[in-house]
């Protein structure tokens, strides 16, 4: 009943905040997807596991009761026949009767549930993203400040054990001292979606600070808000996560694409994080990357000839749901012949087939050949981020799973790709608005 209730409460937020703007609908989702873990967790509900799906269906049908502008239309004209295409192919499928209707509606939720917003993001113009990393900014703050509190009070304070906190009680791998503690999941589902969303937000971030005039009190708050997000990353103990972060700072640091930049403050963000990594063995996980034995291990588990064998014996797929997509634990007894690799592909290929997987290949290598964006954009630097941010997510989606399945990981991943695959636009002159209204394209973004 609580459960029904919190969906109802966050549609009806998420669908009014949508109407208001843009910016508001995506902070409000945003709030939900945040703490839909933790709020899952303490309620095992049926209805629990539909919040943040309520949420979305909420601000996406918000954008339906408004007329789009000349510059949304123009910019979510090239993005829009691939979105209609990854709609299609998973909905064909759920005409083949592999799996039990409900295990195939979940699956092709898990495929088709988030492909909006790469239309949302196509959409997003300049203030809509600040506004946006404004917003993710402070979600940051708390994040932090749940992570602390988890340190200090212990993870079963905050999750109690049930089937939907399995995953965080089996990550008990973090050496402090002598003992063995929990990967910090701080509000999220698990550690590595804490980890994956506060190292996705970073060009977000980074970007909307560049623009921000010096001394100002939001350029400080997004200075302060990038160190929140660094230390989220290295206390969720996720390694690939942690390489995530050490590439964008790479990236920031040594582009060219930087104006405006607080090096000061910047060098001395990092040299504080780097003290907070000595001092605390519980921020230092990633180190185990230097046993190359072990990453050879874990590679070879995702990336393996199983992949190949999977391909031949199911060419068209096992089904939706039946590759790998998380399954609701009361559902799991409808599962038929369960297949699993820990490969984000194999899961494409898995439920969608070979051409399936096919055209998310086609769609990421289309996003990620965009033109770069024009120097003329404000966003310049945190586009060329977000490029780097979704080519090394897609790099390693094959040694995991989640990337597009993630609460609310994937929505900001495909946010990404929508909004740096879009043609940046300005305004027409006032005077020429008066007999043509319609928006200049000034170049491509990326």
């Amino acid at each position: 009943m609580i459960s029904a209730a919190l969906c109802l409460i966050a549609f009806i937020a998420s669908f009014f905040a949508g109407r208001r703007s843009l910016a508001a609908g995506l902070i409000a989702t945003s709030v939900i997807g945040y703490f839909y873990g933790i709020v899952r967790a303490n309620l095992p509900e049926t209805a629990s596991h539909f919040i943040f799906d309520a949420a979305s269906i909420g601000f996406v049908l918000s954008l339906f009761t408004r007329t789009l502008t000349p510059a949304e239309r123009m910019k979510l004209r090239p993005v829009m026949p691939w979105i209609i295409a990854l709609f299609a192919w998973p909905t064909l499928l759920l005409l083949l009767p592999l799996q039990n209707i409900l295990i195939e509606l979940v699956g092709w939720r898990g495929q088709v549930f988030f492909l909006p917003y790469i239309a949302i993001g196509a959409m997003a113009d300049a203030q809509t993203v600040r506004r946006f990393a404004i917003g993710l900014g402070w979600l940051a703050f708390a994040e932090l400040g749940f992570a602390l509190a988890e340190i200090h009070w212990g993870v079963p304070r905050f999750y109690p054990r049930n089937a939907v906190t399995e995953i965080i009680y089996r990550s008990m791998d973090v050496a402090v001292g002598s003992k063995m503690a929990y990967r910090l999941p701080g509000t999220f589902v698990q550690a590595a979606a804490f980890g994956g969303q506060a190292a996705s937000v970073i060009p977000l971030l980074l970007g909307a600070m560049v623009q921000e005039p010096r001394g100002s009190r939001t350029r400080t708050m997004l200075l302060a808000a990038l160190g929140a997000s660094a230390v989220c990353v290295f206390l969720s103990a996720s390694r690939t996560d942690a390489v995530m972060l050490f590439v964008l700072g790479l990236a920031a640091t040594f582009s060219g694409r930087v104006r405006n930049f607080p090096w000061f403050g910047w060098v001395a963000l990092v040299a504080v994080i780097s003290v907070l990594i000595t001092v605390s063995p519980r921020m230092r996980r990633f180190l185990t990357l230097e046993n190359t034995k072990y990453v050879k291990t874990r590679i070879s588990g995702s990336i393996n000839e199983s992949f190949l064998t999977l391909a031949f014996e199911y060419p068209m797929g096992n089904g939706l749901g039946g590759g790998g997509t998380s399954i609701p634990f009361f559902l799991q007894p409808l599962l038929k012949n369960p297949v699993e690799i820990e490969n984000e592909y194999g899961r494409i290929m898995l439920e969608q087939g070979l051409p399936g997987l096919a055209l998310w290949l086609a769609f990421i290598v289309w996003v990620l050949t965009r033109p770069l964006a024009s120097e003329r954009d404000p966003w310049q630097l945190g586009k060329w981020l977000g490029r780097i941010m979704l080519g090394f997510s897609f790099m390693i989606a094959q040694t995991g799973m989640g990337l597009l399945t993630a609460i609310p990981g994937t929505a900001l991943v495909l946010f990404y790709a929508g909004w740096i695959s879009a043609p940046h636009v300005r305004a027409a002159p006032l005077v020429q608005r008066r007999s043509a209204p319609a928006a200049v394209p000034v170049g491509h973004t990326a």
